[in-house]
C-alpha cells in the first residue's frame, strides 16, 4: 500500500452509530451535549442480571445532576432516584437488596441506604464529613474520608478541628514541596481509608496516615480492593517519597489488621483488583520510575507467595481497566489502540496471550452482572455511552446484548456530524522518512460536494495523551461543527494508543516533531474534500495550549489561536507547578541543570515573532498550570500590539467543570473563530 503524503485512508462513518435518528434535523450545540444523560458509574446487582447507573443530566441549572437509574435487562431502565441528591459514591448491597450512597438529606450528612425495590432512602450512618470512593463488601461498607491523620475514625475531631482553623489565623507554613496539589493547598488533611459496620454502627479505621487513598488528584474508587469474604484490602498510595517529585504508588495489603507491602517497585501500581478467590491481584504497573507516561502494563501477583508476573508485556499498548470472570480463570481489560479503548480477554496464566473481542469502539466500566455476563458502556464521538452485556461461550465468542438507549429520544431532530479517519505523512523521524499520524476529521453532516468549511485543528493535552472515538465532557468537536467548521483532531508524536515509542519520542522535543505533525496536517488537509484549510484556527488546551503558543512564535499560517491553560514560560513554570517530575523527565532536568533545554522549548523566548491573534484562558485555581502563565502570555501579546482577548475564570481549575462555565467558554471561543474564519 501507498505510504505517500498524499495517500489517505478514509473510514466514512467507520464509527459505529447505534440506532437510526430520525425526525427534522438541526445543527447540535455545546448545550445540546451537555444536555446528553451520561453514564458516569455503573454497578451490578448481586445475584440478579440488574444493574445499578449513576447517570449525569444538566437541566440548565448551575451544576450537573446526578441520580442513580435500576436497568433490568428487556425493560426501560427505572429511576431510582431525581433531582441530583445522590451525587456522591454509591454501592450496591452484596445481597442484592439495596443501595448505599454518599449525600446529604434534610440537612444530615453521611451514608445512606436505598431499597432497590422501592422506598424512602433512610440514614445508615450520620457523617460530619463527606465520604467518597465507596464499595459495599462482606456485610461492610468501605469509604474514604479526608481526615486528620491523628484523629483516625474519629471524624468529629476532624470536623472541629477544621471549623477551630476556619476561626483562627489564616497562615500555613510549608517544608515540604507537594504543598497545593492540582486545586487545593493542603490543610493537614490526608484521604484515608475506613470501614462500617452498617449493623453496629461502628466505623474502623483500615488505613490512616500522611498519605491518600486514593492518589491524587485521578485516583478514584478502583484504586482499592476488598476480597470478596472481606478479609483482604488492597490498596494503592504514595508514602515515604517526596510527593512533589516521585510517581511511586505502591500497594499495601491489610489482613486481620496487619499492613504489608505488596510491591517494591520504584515506579508506580494502580487499579488492584481481586480475584474471585482472593488469592491473586491483578493490577496496572508501570517500569520507569517518575515518569507519568511509562506503559501502563498488566500484572497478577500472588498474595501468599509474593510472586506476580506480566501478562501484556507483549502488547504495546497502556492497559486501562481490569475485571476478573467469576471463576477466576480470565481477566478482561481494555487497551488504548489508535483512538479507541478495546475490549481483550486474557486467560490469567504465565505466557497467555490476550485476545481481542468486540468492535472497534470505546469500552468502560467493566464489570460482571450476576447473571455471568460481562456488561460495560460503549461510546463513540457521536453516541452517547449505553450499557451493552457480553456472553461468552467455552471458545470464547461472544453474543451480545443492548441494554439501555439512554439519549434515542434526546437526539431526534440533532444534526449529528460526519466523522472520518485519515492517516498522513507527519514529521520527519529520519532522512527521507516521515512519520504516519492518525487523525479524526468531524465535519457538517449537510454539506454538499462543491462546500467546504473552515478549519478547526484541535490539539490535545498530555503532552502524553489522545483523542479517541467518544463524547469528551470539555473538548468535543461537537460543540464547533454545528456553527460551520470542520475540526481536525490529530493524535500528533506523544500520543498514546500507537506504540510506546511514539509515546516516548515528545519528551524533551516538546516544540519539535509534534509542531511538525501539526504543520504536516495542515498541508494534508488541503485534499480533504470539504475542508478550506486556508482559513485555518489552532486551538489547544494544557500541553495542547503550550504547543499553540509555541505555534505563535514559529509560524503565521493560522488566522487564529486558542490557548487553554498552556504553559508560556517554562523556567517559571517550574517553580510554580505542583509537580516536579514532570518538567524534570520533559524538558531534561531542572532551570539551573539544563537551562539551553528550557530556553529552547519555552514559547516565550519567541515572543519578538507574536502577530496572530489569540483567545487566552485560564482558571485561577490551576495549579497544575498556574495562572500566570496566562497572564505573561497575554500581556506580551498585548504590549506587542497583537489582538488577543482573556478569558478568566476565577472558580475554575485546570478544567471547566461548571456547565454554564463551559457553555460561556464554547460561546468565546466560537466567537472567536468566527471572527476570523468566517
Amino acid at each position: 500500500m501507498s505510504r505517500t503524503a498524499g495517500w489517505m485512508v478514509w473510514l466514512v462513518g467507520a464509527l459505529v452509530v447505534f440506532g437510526e435518528r430520525g425526525g427534522a434535523a438541526r445543527p447540535i450545540t455545546i448545550e445540546d451535549v451537555m444536555r446528553f444523560r451520561v453514564i458516569t458509574d455503573l454497578q451490578p446487582v448481586p445475584g440478579s442480571a440488574d444493574l445499578v447507573l449513576q447517570v449525569q443530566e444538566w437541566d440548565g441549572g448551575p451544576r450537573f445532576l446526578k441520580d442513580l437509574w435500576l436497568v433490568h435487562p428487556g425493560a426501560e431502565p427505572r429511576r431510582l432516584t431525581a433531582g441530583g441528591r445522590t451525587g456522591g459514591a454509591f454501592a450496591v448491597s452484596p445481597d442484592g437488596r439495596r443501595v448505599v450512597f454518599a449525600g446529604e438529606r434534610e440537612g444530615r450528612k453521611g451514608l445512606w441506604g436505598l431499597p432497590l425495590d422501592g422506598g424512602e432512602a433512610v440514614l445508615v450512618a450520620e457523617m460530619p464529613v463527606g465520604a467518597e470512593n465507596l464499595r459495599y463488601v462482606a456485610g461492610r461498607v468501605w469509604f474514604t474520608v479526608s481526615v486528620f491523620p491523628d484523629c483516625g475514625a474519629d471524624f468529629g475531631c476532624t470536623a472541629e478541628r477544621g471549623k477551630a482553623r476556619l476561626e483562627g489565623p489564616t497562615g500555613r507554613a510549608y517544608e515540604d514541596l507537594g504543598m497545593r496539589p492540582w486545586n487545593r493547598w493542603r490543610d493537614g488533611t490526608f484521604s484515608n481509608l475506613f470501614a462500617l459496620d452498617p449493623v453496629a454502627g461502628r466505623v474502623e479505621a483500615v488505613a490512616v496516615g500522611p498519605f491518600d487513598v486514593p492518589p491524587g488528584p485521578f485516583g478514584g474508587v478502583e484504586d482499592f480492593a476488598v476480597s470478596a469474604d472481606g478479609a483482604r484490602v488492597v490498596y494503592a498510595a504514595k508514602k515515604g517519597v517526596d510527593l512533589a517529585r516521585s510517581t511511586n504508588t505502591d500497594l499495601w495489603l491489610v489482613e486481620n489488621g496487619v499492613e504489608r507491602r505488596l510491591t517494591d517497585n520504584p515506579a508506580a501500581e494502580r487499579r488492584p483488583v481481586f480475584s474471585p478467590d482472593g488469592r491473586k491481584v491483578a493490577y496496572l504497573a508501570q517500569e520507569v520510575p517518575d515518569y507519568e507516561s511509562d506503559r501502563w502494563r498488566l500484572r497478577v501477583l500472588d498474595v501468599g507467595t509474593g510472586e506476580s508476573f506480566g501478562v501484556t508485556d507483549g502488547l504495546d499498548a497502556w492497559v486501562e481497566e481490569i475485571t476478573w470472570s467469576p471463576d477466576g480463570t480470565h481477566i478482561f481489560f481494555t487497551a488504548d489502540e489508535q483512538g479507541y479503548l478495546l475490549l481483550y480477554r486474557l486467560e490469567a496464566k504465565k505466557g497467555a496471550v490476550p485476545v481481542r473481542v468486540g468492535p472497534r469502539v470505546v469500552s468502560r466500566r467493566l464489570a460482571f452482572a450476576g447473571d455471568g455476563r460481562l456488561v460495560l458502556t460503549r461510546e463513540t464521538m457521536t453516541t452517547p455511552p449505553d450499557v451493552w452485556a457480553l456472553r461468552f461461550d467455552k471458545k470464547g465468542r461472544a453474543t451480545e446484548e443492548r441494554l439501555t438507549d439512554l439519549n434515542g429520544a434526546g437526539m431526534v431532530g440533532l444534526d449529528m456530524p460526519v466523522v472520518e479517519e485519515v492517516w498522513y505523512d507527519g514529521a520527519e523521524v529520519a532522512p527521507g522518512k516521515r512519520q504516519r499520524v492518525h487523525a479524526f476529521v468531524v465535519k457538517p453532516a449537510d454539506g454538499g460536494a462543491e462546500r467546504k468549511y473552515p478549519l478547526v485543528v484541535m490539539i490535545h493535552g498530555g503532552p502524553q495523551g489522545a483523542w479517541h472515538s467518544m463524547i469528551h465532557p470539555r473538548w468535543t468537536p461537537l460543540g464547533l461543527v454545528g456553527h460551520g467548521f470542520a475540526v481536525a483532531m490529530p493524535n500528533i508524536t506523544g500520543s498514546t494508543g500507537y506504540g510506546q515509542e511514539f509515546v516516548a519520542a515528545v519528551s524533551r522535543d516538546w516544540g519539535g516533531k509534534p509542531y511538525e505533525d501539526v504543520m504536516a496536517f495542515l498541508d494534508f488537509a488541503a485534499t480533504i474534500p470539504g475542508v478550506d484549510s486556508t482559513r485555518a484556527c489552532a486551538m489547544g488546551g494544557s500541553y495542547g495550549g503550550y504547543l499553540v503558543n509555541w505555534i505563535e512564535g514559529h509560524t503565521d499560517r493560522f488566522r487564529c489561536l486558542i490557548s487553554h491553560a498552556g504553559p508560556y514560560n517554562l523556567e517559571s513554570k517550574y517553580g510554580s507547578t505542583d509537580e516536579l517530575w514532570f518538567p524534570e523527565w520533559e524538558i531534561g532536568g531542572t532551570p539551573w541543570e539544563n537551562p539551553e533545554a528550557y530556553a529552547k522549548w519555552s514559547p516565550h523566548r519567541y515572543a519578538r515573532n507574536f502577530k496572530t491573534p489569540m483567545l487566552v484562558i485560564h482558571g485561577q485555581n490551576d495549579f497544575r498550570v498556574p495562572v500566570e502563565q496566562a497572564l505573561g502570555m497575554f500581556t506580551t501579546l498585548k504590549r506587542l500590539g497583537v489582538e488577543a482577548r482573556l478569558l478568566y475564570y476565577p472558580d475554575e481549575d485546570h478544567f471547566v467543570s461548571q456547565p454554564r462555565n463551559r457553555a460561556q467558554w464554547y460561546g468565546e471561543v466560537v466567537g472567536w473563530l468566527k471572527k476570523y474564519l468566517q
